[in-house]
């Protein structure tokens, strides 16, 4: 039996707290509203599921089976930013048999919950009145519910606890956001208030059911803030920012790739820059080697991505391009190939089990910052920063220096490696001086496209190189000319960017240099 693909829909809803006896108030004469609404009832019942300790709820994710309304079957919802959220669809039957919840959907998962079993957490039963908004063709603008819930509990004691509550709920159709807005101030108008709760599950649980602590803590305000408070946060946030981007690689999300190995690269320069203040030598170092290894077994996944991309643009662009349907069906079917090979490689890396082990060892160093003392002071963080304006500049200095194109590609390799971390330790410890960090941060983003486009035009050459190679061998019709003009083209641009290296790094030099003060 093949594993079912999930249908993914963007939810965009609202939620708000409403008294036992208040109704929703009247909807006539909201703009681009066809008549009064359609409403209706519905009866939903869902069993939601979740790791003992509530992991998929800690990360703002819900898991149920619903039966009843227009879209019964299984529904996870992912977070997708403010009153959004990305639902993917399974039917009813889409566990395998002997196994309660889709594989489609655990295997999807396995970062957050590590392999942990998820069971049934709470039974939530909804008595639905449905207001329908619909335009002059009939199509649903948005939706304006008000739910009487009843959720049942395990309370691992005499049976479940039971709570009763009422919520309206609104939840956006075809419409735009100023019909969303409309509604609103007619709810607020009628005395409801935007809920604090983000799902019904979270509500159900309350206290009777304690979300865990695992990374609770350290995050209380203070007038000045902490390097050591600034740090834990921020490795908290890049944790968690690559638990999300794994779960869309797993997904096939654009970008998904990069904004792992960008959360993986921002950890680990910081561990670099700061580990020593934090945790033992050896438990730092034993993290850094594991995040390199993350982040070179995705890289010619991410690195096949660009290159497609950037290379049928490239012959899109170049007017005089010879044979380009030939030249572009060739770059297809090259790239095609390998993002298929190193997709492979990258989901074997997220399957393994050095990639969760290397989870739960980001989750205890964060822990351990949590609980330990240790931490640079702010002066010892400037003196660290001017450690890293000097060897950047150092390697900016060869690169430009350099004679031969092959050294210059890998110094600008070099000192674009060096500009990340620099840029990522000052971004960590950014609160210390907000305004002129984040001048530097702008410049130090610029100087890094500079050098990421020489780092993309350099791949580029190699790929032709190997497209050409290949091509000497082959019976079919060589694009071997049009390649040439790809070639030139990235080597000028190569060319071109190496001139801007001085003026782009004294800018983000000297945005450096005032935190430094």
């Amino acid at each position: 039996m093949s594993t079912p693909t999930p249908e993914a829909l963007t939810e965009v809803e609202r939620k708000y707290e409403s008294g036992s006896d208040q109704q929703i108030p009247s909807l006539s004469g909201l703009p681009g509203v066809y008549r009064e609404p359609l409403i209706d009832s519905i009866q939903l019942s869902a069993l939601y599921y979740d790791t003992i300790d509530l992991r998929l709820l800690e990360s703002g994710i819900t898991l149920r089976r619903r039966e009843g309304g227009d879209d019964a079957g299984w529904h996870l919802k992912l977070p997708a930013g403010t009153d959004s959220r990305t639902e993917l669809q399974l039917p009813p039957d889409a566990a395998e048999s002997g196994v309660e919840v889709p594989a489609a959907f655990t295997d999807l998962l396995i970062a957050i919950t590590r392999g942990a079993t998820v069971n049934p957490v709470a039974l939530i039963s909804t008595d639905r009145e449905r207001h329908r908004l619909l335009d002059s063709s009939g199509t649903t603008l948005a939706e304006v519910v008000s739910d009487v819930v009843i959720a049942a509990v395990p309370d691992g004691t005499s049976g479940p606890d039971e709570r009763v509550w009422r919520e309206i709920e609104v939840e956006k159709g075809k419409c735009d956001q100023n019909l969303l807005d409309a509604i609103d101030s007619r709810l607020v108008e009628s005395g409801m208030t935007r809920s604090g709760s983000p799902s019904k599950l979270r509500r159900a649980l309350g206290d009777a059911v304690a979300l865990p602590s695992r990374r609770a803590s350290a995050k209380a305000t203070t007038k000045k803030p902490r390097p050591r408070r600034l740090l834990s946060e921020y490795l908290d946030t890049q944790v968690q920012a690559l638990i999300r981007a794994d779960v869309e690689v797993r997904r096939g999300t654009d970008d998904s790739v990069h904004a792992l190995r960008v959360a993986a690269r921002r950890i680990r320069s910081v561990l670099r820059v700061y580990g020593s203040h934090l945790s033992s030598r050896e438990a730092t170092e034993n993290l850094i080697d594991e995040l390199r290894w993350l982040g070179r077994s995705l890289a010619d996944l991410r690195d096949a991505e660009v290159q497609w991309d950037r290379l049928v643009t490239a012959v899109d662009e170049i007017d005089e391009m010879p044979d380009r349907e030939i030249v572009r069906a060739r770059l297809d079917e090259y790239f095609s190939g390998l993002v298929a090979s190193t997709r492979l490689e990258a989901l074997a890396t997220l399957s393994s089990d050095r990639y969760l082990a290397l989870l739960s060892s980001l989750d205890a160093f964060g822990v351990g910052i949590e609980s330990g003392k240790g931490a640079p002071s702010a002066a010892e963080v400037k003196s660290t920063l001017r450690k890293l304006t000097r060897s950047v500049e150092h390697r900016v200095k060869r690169a430009r220096q350099s004679e031969a194109r092959v050294d210059r590609d890998v110094l600008i390799h070099l000192a674009r490696k060096r500009s990340k971390r620099m840029r990522y330790a000052i971004e960590a410890t950014q609160q210390l001086s907000p305004g002129r960090s984040e001048h530097a941060l702008d410049t130090f983003k610029e100087f890094q496209d500079v050098l990421g486009d020489y780092q993309d035009a350099v791949m580029s050459r190699q790929h032709l190189l190997r497209m050409a190679a290949e091509n000497r061998h082959s019976s079919q019709s060589s694009p071997g000319f049009g390649f040439g003009m790809l070639f030139h083209r990235e080597l000028t641009i190569g060319d071109s960017l190496a001139a801007e290296l001085k003026p782009y790094w004294k800018r983000a030099k000297t945005a450096a240099g005032k935190i430094l003060k």
